[in-house]
């Protein structure tokens, strides 16, 4: 009797006392992690979650208030101390103990004037890429297998991305290069206090691959950029801090930034970056919403998994997956019902070229990567198609853009696409030509059947809030 009393007990008390923090509403486990000498830093604490991503935990912690007017009652309550505003909603706060920030953040995210609390979180991000090179421009003009490019040239007849400015959130980008440098109006670092460069000092510049495909210019040398006459704001972002990211996020707002790239992912979409993520798709250009892109990961994983909750499947961003040469779906892809679209990504075999780092610095001695391959590829290929539609048509909304590239994206692949979509293919693979026309000639008067095309979706959502 006793025996089976404790151990009713311990299953219990193991949600109720063990380590967790609460994300979407659900408690996530975590598991303390020895200080070992691979972590050095004594100022925080270290989990990991059951896929084994490290999290540390500092004496800081972010919390979003229902109401703005009831942040004092909060700070009072829990003997806060108020560090910074990180975004209209978002506050940073520090306390003394560390070993208290897991169990206050949970007990503020349980108050009535709180939409949630958690632990400003040192996070590390996985790079959305499966190889290194690039070999050719294919996804620009398929010349073995007509049609499984994204039509660009079609496109290109009504724009090259002029009067818009994309912005690329990443680490290692060499503003320097000869292909970037003309079209790079903005950069900053926050991942290193004491530099605006957004450089590395790791030997890692997968933000230059990236960011050439978005928009290397078009200057008779190199490679040419889905977008070649976008202008580009060029961050680095944070190795593991959510605060500076999110502040990496509110700095591409405040430059007017129209789009914006991210090839990078944690499988771990804390509160705070959906919540910054809603206000830069609901409130950046002037209310008509920023196009967020993210590549969704190239590990095979069903993102639809409970256990898994990656940047990719916000509601407020779009996710995309990588196509092939021979226009199939990319078999590394991660997919689930998030996946919005694909682009060219490739595979090994069927390789792109982009920038890379000048010099011995980067991934080759060349100044250009030809064996590059991945999401990593898809999300900035993807986020040029938009800018040429902002240029074409700069009144769109961020909701307009994306019902547009449902209507004009190609179905490709083995899977059946109900009401136009699937888990593996999202409305399908991005056709620039035929987004960048509809948009051109779209008007305000399309709005109805655009909405009602929409019109779950957005009750959805609607309901969700």
């Amino acid at each position: 009797m006793i025996t089976k009393l404790a151990l009713i007990i311990f299953m219990i008390g193991v949600p109720l006392f063990g380590d967790y923090y609460i994300s979407h509403g659900q408690q996530q486990k975590l598991y303390p992690l020895k200080q070992t000498r691979s972590i050095k830093n004594v100022s925080k604490l270290y989990y990991a979650d059951i896929h084994g991503n490290k999290f540390g935990v500092d004496n800081t912690l972010i919390i979003c208030f229902k109401d703005n007017k009831q942040n004092h009652q909060i700070e009072s309550k829990y003997k806060l101390s108020f560090q910074k505003q990180l975004s209209p909603t978002l506050y940073l706060y520090k306390i003394a103990d560390k070993t208290k920030t897991l169990f206050l953040a949970n007990q503020i995210s349980q108050e009535p004037t709180v939409k949630f609390a958690h632990p400003n979180f040192q996070i590390s991000k996985k790079q959305r890429v499966a190889d290194d090179y690039y070999k050719s421009e294919w996804h620009l003009h398929n010349r073995d297998v007509p049609g499984a490019d994204i039509n660009v040239e079609k496109a290109w007849q009504y724009t090259k991305g002029d009067g818009i400015v994309a912005g690329i959130i990443d680490e290692g980008i060499d503003i320097d290069h000869k292909d970037l440098r003309e079209n790079i109006i903005g950069f900053a670092n926050f991942n290193d206090p004491n530099s605006d460069y957004p450089g590395t000092d790791t030997g890692n510049w997968h933000g230059t691959a990236c960011a050439g495909l978005l928009c290397a210019a078009e200057n008779g040398t190199g490679i040419v950029g889905v977008a070649p006459h976008t202008k580009l704001v060029a961050v680095r972002y944070s190795d593991n801090n959510v605060a500076d990211d999110i502040a990496a996020f509110m700095y591409m707002m405040k430059n007017d930034v129209d789009v914006i790239t991210n090839s990078w992912g944690s499988y771990t979409n804390l509160d705070a970056y959906n919540e910054v993520f809603k206000t830069l798709a609901t409130q950046g250009r002037d209310g008509k919403g920023i196009l967020i892109f993210f590549a969704a990961g190239n590990d095979r994983k069903n993102l639809d998994d409970p256990d898994i909750n990656d940047e990719s499947e916000s509601p407020y961003v779009i996710s995309i997956g990588s196509s092939t040469e021979h226009d199939t779906i990319s078999n590394y892809n991660n997919f689930g019902s998030s996946l919005d679209f694909l682009a060219p990504g490739g595979v090994q075999g069927g390789e792109m070229v982009t920038t890379d780092a000048t010099g011995a610095k980067g991934y080759t001695d060349w100044n250009y990567n030809f064996n590059f391959i991945g999401t990593s590829a898809s999300a900035p290929i993807a986020a040029g198609v938009s800018a040429l539609m902002l240029s074409a048509n700069p009144d769109l909304t961020r909701d307009e853009v994306i019902d547009i590239l449902k209507k004009t994206s190609k179905k490709i692949g083995d899977y059946r696409y109900l009401n136009g979509k699937n888990d593996h293919a999202g409305y399908g693979r991005i056709d620039a030509g035929k987004a960048v026309k509809m948009a051109k000639y779209y008007h305000k008067s399309n709005t109805y059947s655009s909405n009602l095309s929409n019109f779950a979706h957005l009750m959805y959502h609607y309901i969700q809030e």
